[in-house]
């Protein structure tokens, strides 16, 4: 399979770290939101963050996620989750997004003209994500990063 990233307007991303909210201490929280052929979908109801040391399973809790501790004490983690008959496995995405919302952008047959997609991969493999996390925002897509169930 062909892998391949490419990360747009990242300008700062390496210096992006989640920061507690509020000043309370509590962890970050962030939504996902999915569109699959550019129809909203139910997103997921649980995530996975995989480290380097462990793998940590989160619920949807008030219409967010709460990012572990030791999820944020790392520069960039593996986020995976089910939508919508599909498996997503987002790769090396920076703590500093989970501050955030996201969109997630799945199409089976073509992404729209202001998605640049990985060269070679197939559409159904890619994912188009925004993360809504300062400005500017940045976007990037991955691929392979989708599989059916």
């Amino acid at each position: 399979m062909i892998c391949g990233v490419v990360l747009l307007l990242c300008t700062s991303a390496a210096n992006l770290h989640a920061q507690p909210t509020g000043g309370n201490g509590e962890s970050p929280c962030f939504t996902i939101h999915v569109r699959l052929n550019g129809t909203l979908v139910d997103g997921p109801a649980t995530v996975t963050f995989k480290t380097p040391k462990n793998e940590e399973v989160v619920s949807l809790e008030g219409g967010c996620f709460r990012v572990p501790a030791d999820v944020l004490s790392v520069n960039a983690v593996d986020v995976l989750f089910r939508v919508v008959k599909n498996k997503v496995y987002l790769s090396s995405i920076l703590t500093g997004f989970f501050a955030g919302p996201w969109d997630i952008e799945l199409e089976d047959k073509r992404f729209g003209r202001d998605v640049i997609l990985p060269k070679h991969a197939q559409v159904k493999s890619i994912c188009a994500v925004n993360f809504h996390v300062g400005e500017p925002e940045r976007a990037m897509s991955q691929a392979p990063c989708r599989t059916p169930l």
